[in-house]
């Protein structure tokens, strides 16, 4: 005597696995509908031609011959110019990016004092790898290298290189 189909495990069996996409395809649309991608822009010809800006200040920095030494000492550090100082000193901001997590980024309008040196103080969950920028108040030039915090050494920051 044969068992009604639905009684026997191959048509179920068989069932199962579409049916199982369909679950897995349910799970994916929702996590996708919950968490954007905010590496997407929609204007990217204007993007692009902004980008094209920031390299032409990466190079005023290059011709400026600008370097900093930075030093951090617990939850503050310091920022001196050791090359390309200007005659007037002015403020400079200074940007904090992680590397993987854009709400952590943070950034700082730092003056000088008497011996020309920025100080300031980073947030208790500044571990990590950041991408530090830093502009000038006229936003003339630009400097951006990463840093690894904590940090007890002093660390050089230079303009990078583009071209060959």
């Amino acid at each position: 005597m044969n068992k009604p189909w639905y009684k026997q495990f191959w048509p179920w069996f068989l069932m199962s696995l579409p049916f199982s996409v369909v679950i897995a395809m349910i799970i994916t649309l929702s996590i996708a509908s919950q968490y954007s991608n905010p590496m997407v822009v929609d204007d990217y010809y204007k993007k692009g031609r902004g980008i094209n800006a920031e390299v032409a200040k990466v190079e005023a920095a290059q011709a400026l011959n600008i370097s900093f030494d930075f030093q951090q000492r617990g939850q503050q550090f310091e920022l001196s110019y050791h090359s390309g100082a200007p005659q007037q000193l002015t403020a400079l901001k200074i940007a904090f990016y992680h590397s993987t997590q854009a709400e952590r980024d943070f950034t700082l309008t730092l003056s000088a004092d008497a011996n020309g040196i920025f100080r300031g103080e980073l947030p208790d969950n500044a571990s990590g790898k950041w991408t530090l920028t830093i502009t000038p108040f006229d936003n003339s030039w630009r400097l951006s290298q990463q840093i690894v915090l904590p940090s007890t050494l002093l660390k050089r920051l230079q303009p990078l290189t583009y071209g060959v």
